[in-house]
């Protein structure tokens, strides 16, 4: 029995979807992209790796040039394309989201 019209936070257009069986997958590439990056911050950021500011921005400049070029200037990209600029923005705003919660964490703690 297969889940139907579940919206995940995605519109979900069905042209902007990876088919999987002949089915277009319930979330657009670049939310797909965007959740992969979002993984892959996670393996960074538990690998120790800190110097990420400038990797991360250039991630969501990147992203956020394709949304714009795609929706106020009409241009056509691929799936490919937003899968790979979903994950170079993914994994830009994954970086921060680990890093602020570690400067949370470090907050709390100096205070106990």
């Amino acid at each position: 029995m297969a889940i139907k019209n579940i919206k995940l936070g995605c519109h979900g257009i069905p042209e902007r979807c990876f088919r999987f069986r002949n089915n277009p997958m319930p979330f657009c590439a670049r939310c797909l992209g965007c959740s992969i990056g979002h993984i892959l911050s996670l393996g960074i950021f538990l690998l120790g790796y800190r110097s990420w500011y400038l990797l991360a921005l250039t991630g969501m400049i990147i992203l956020l040039v394709d949304w714009l070029l795609q929706n106020y200037f009409k241009l056509f990209f691929s799936n490919i394309s937003r899968l790979i600029t979903g994950i170079l923005g993914g994994f830009g705003v994954g970086c921060f989201i680990w890093n602020f919660i570690a400067y949370i964490f470090k907050i709390l703690i100096l205070k106990l």
